[in-house]
């Protein structure tokens, strides 16, 4: 894996190993402060997969709202929420 010198960051699909076809998708998640914990990481992927926070909050049967604190960092998520997006994100992986 690249790594990335403090002055410069690298595509977010390398650190993820996410789909080439994901990474080049715009990144239209709200986080502001989605590389501050592994929960939001999770949480940001997701939304990215997904398309939004609206689409992540129906997939996981919670209200919009939750959703955006926890990408911008208010609190956290339950963990069978948690483990809901890391499911998915996994599943995109074993592709």
């Amino acid at each position: 894996m690249q790594r990335a010198t403090p002055n410069e960051r690298l595509p977010y699909g390398r650190l993820w190993g996410i789909p080439r076809h994901y990474s080049r998708m715009q990144d239209i998640c709200p986080s502001t402060s989605q590389n501050a914990h592994i929960y939001i990481k999770t949480l940001h992927t997701a939304c990215v997969m997904l398309g939004g926070e609206h689409k992540l909050a129906a997939y996981l049967g919670v209200p919009t709202e939750h959703v955006e604190a926890w990408l911008n960092g208010r609190g956290s998520p339950p963990d069978s929420v948690f483990l809901r997006c890391v499911d998915l994100v996994e599943s995109t992986r074993q592709r």
